[in-house]
C-alpha cells in the first residue's frame, strides 16, 4: 500500500491538524463498527446481540432497572440488526402492521437516509425491501423497494409501538414476523449461520474504543473506507487526509508524520471528550424546550457535530421523532419533586404529528434514569385514556405524589429530587420542527391530595 506523502505545502502544525480532523470524520464507522462487533459476539440471537445479518429483538419495555441507556423510551421496543452488504444484497420482509412499525437504516457514517414502514415506503402494508451496497449492479426481485446505500455498513434499528406490559404480544408477534436474509436465498428456505463467541470482544465499545492507539484507529479505519466510502462532498476533506495516511488503501504509520502530528496523535483517544467537541451542543432552545439541530441524521459535511451525535448517543432525524427538552419550569427554577405542576395544552393545540405518529411525556432522573412509582407509569402519551376538559383542552399533572382521582388518569410521577423532561412526537408535523408548535411551559401548582 502507498505511504502517507506529505508535501511540502502542509506544516508540521497542519499535518497535526488534519490528522485531528481525520480523527473527528473517521469517528461514527470506526465506533459503529466497535458496536457491530461486540453487538455481534454471539452464536445464537439474543435480546441484546445476533450473529452478522440477523435481527436482535428486545422484548421487555424500558424500566427504572435500565441504567445502561441514558433518557431510553417507554412506548416501543427495538429489534436492531448490522449488515455487511459487500457481498450481495440483504431483503427485509416487513409484516403489515396496525400500528407504528418503522425501520431506520443508517449508513456507516450515521447517516440516516430514509424511514421505512410508518411514515415512509411501504407505509403499515406489507413489504419487502432490499438493502444494496455502492457497488451492486445487479438485479432485484420484482416488488421488492430498492433501499440503495452509500456504505456496505448498514445498521437497522426497528421500533414497534407497545402500550405497555399488557400489550406485550403484538409487538413481539411483529418482531417475529420480520425476516431478514440475503438475495441469494429469496424464495428457498433461509439459512441463519451460528456466530462466534470471544470473550475479547466483550467489551463496553466506549470504552473499548479509547484504548484505541493512533496507529490502530487509523489502520482500522482505513480497512473499512475500502468499502465505505465517503461522497463527492467529501472528496476535498478525504484528500487532505491522504496526506497524512488516512484513507482507503493506505498504510497509516505515526512514525511516518511530522514530529507535531506524532504529538497530536498521542492526544486523539480522549479527543471526543474535549472542550472542541463538547462545546457543539447546537441545540435550539424555543420556550424553554431544547431542540437537537436539524442536520441530526443528514450531517453532509458537518463531520464534528456528526462525531459529537455518535459520541453522545446516536440520535433520529427530527422529521421522524422530535425530542423536546426541558429542565426548568416556567419561572426559570429547576423541575424538582418538591414542587407539582401542570402542563396545559389548549384545545386544538395538542401535540401535532402526521397519520401513524403519536406524542408521549416521561420524567427521568438527573443520571437519566426513569422514575420508579407506584403504579408503574413512566410516561403518558395519546394512546392513554387521558382525561380531555370539556373545552378540548388537556392537562398534565407532574408530582412525586399521587393526586386526587380527578387528577389521576393524568398524573406523570416524578422523582422527589431533580428531574428533566422529554416529549417525543413520532412523525411530527412540520410545525414542530420548524418551532410553530412547542410544547407548554411547565408551570408550578400547589398540590392536591
Amino acid at each position: 500500500m502507498p505511504a502517507p506523502q506529505h508535501p511540502a505545502t502542509m506544516t508540521a502544525e497542519a499535518a497535526a491538524d488534519a490528522l485531528e480532523d481525520a480523527y473527528i470524520y473517521a469517528y461514527p464507522l470506526v465506533l459503529m463498527d466497535v458496536i457491530r462487533e461486540m453487538t455481534t459476539n454471539t452464536e445464537l440471537p439474543t435480546t441484546e446481540r445476533a450473529p452478522l445479518g440477523q435481527f436482535f429483538h428486545s422484548r421487555a419495555l424500558a424500566s427504572p432497572a435500565i441504567d445502561s441507556l441514558t433518557r431510553p423510551n417507554a412506548d416501543t421496543l427495538y429489534s436492531q440488526a448490522y449488515l455487511d452488504l459487500g457481498d450481495e444484497p440483504y431483503l427485509l420482509h416487513k409484516p403489515a402492521a396496525q400500528r407504528y412499525l418503522a425501520i431506520q437504516p443508517f449508513d456507516g457514517y450515521s447517516n440516516n437516509p430514509s424511514i421505512l414502514g410508518t411514515g415512509g415506503p411501504g407505509g403499515d402494508d406489507e413489504a419487502v425491501y432490499a438493502f444494496t451496497g455502492p457497488r451492486f449492479r445487479g438485479t432485484l426481485p420484482e416488488g421488492v423497494i430498492p433501499v440503495p446505500m452509500p456504505t456496505d455498513f448498514v445498521w437497522l434499528l426497528a421500533r414497534v409501538r407497545c402500550h405497555g406490559p399488557d400489550d406485550i404480544a403484538e409487538p413481539h408477534r411483529l418482531q417475529d414476523a420480520m425476516d431478514l436474509y440475503p438475495l441469494s436465498q429469496h424464495g428457498r428456505a433461509h439459512e441463519y449461520p451460528r456466530g462466534a463467541y470471544s470473550p475479547a470482544r466483550d467489551f463496553v465499545p466506549l470504552e473499548h474504543i479509547l484504548t484505541l492507539d493512533a496507529e490502530a484507529y487509523f489502520r482500522r479505519f482505513n480497512a473499512l473506507a475500502a468499502t465505505n466510502p465517503g461522497t463527492a462532498d467529501d472528496r476535498p476533506a478525504l484528500e487532505k487526509f491522504a496526506q497524512v495516511g488516512v484513507g482507503a488503501g493506505l498504510d497509516f504509520s505515526v512514525s511516518a508524520l511530522p514530529e507535531a502530528a506524532q504529538r497530536r496523535a498521542k492526544e486523539l483517544p480522549g479527543l471526543m471528550d474535549s472542550p472542541r467537541i463538547d462545546a457543539l451542543r447546537r441545540a435550539t432552545v424555543v420556550d424553554g424546550w431544547t431542540y437537537l439541530d436539524p442536520s441530526v441524521g443528514r450531517f453532509g459535511t458537518d463531520y464534528t457535530y456528526r462525531a459529537r451525535i455518535a459520541h453522545r448517543g446516536f440520535a433520529n432525524p427530527v422529521d421522524v421523532t422530535a425530542y423536546p427538552s426541558i429542565f426548568a419550569d416556567a419561572d426559570g427554577a429547576p423541575l424538582t419533586g418538591e414542587h407539582s405542576y401542570v402542563m396545559h395544552f389548549p384545545a386544538g393545540q395538542h401535540p401535532p404529528y402526521h397519520e401513524g405518529g403519536w406524542w408521549s411525556l416521561a420524567p427521568y432522573t438527573q443520571a437519566g434514569r426513569l422514575v420508579a412509582n407506584e403504579l408503574d407509569r413512566y410516561a403518558l402519551d395519546d394512546g392513554m385514556p387521558l382525561t380531555i376538559n370539556p373545552d378540548g383542552s388537556l392537562d398534565l399533572w407532574l408530582s412525586a405524589d399521587a393526586p386526587d382521582a380527578e387528577r389521576m388518569p393524568n398524573w406523570l410521577p416524578v422523582g422527589r429530587e431533580g428531574f428533566g423532561l422529554t416529549m417525543r412526537i413520532y412523525l411530527p408535523h412540520h410545525s414542530v420542527t420548524t418551532h410553530e408548535w412547542t410544547p407548554p411551559q411547565v408551570r408550578r401548582v400547589e398540590a392536591r391530595q
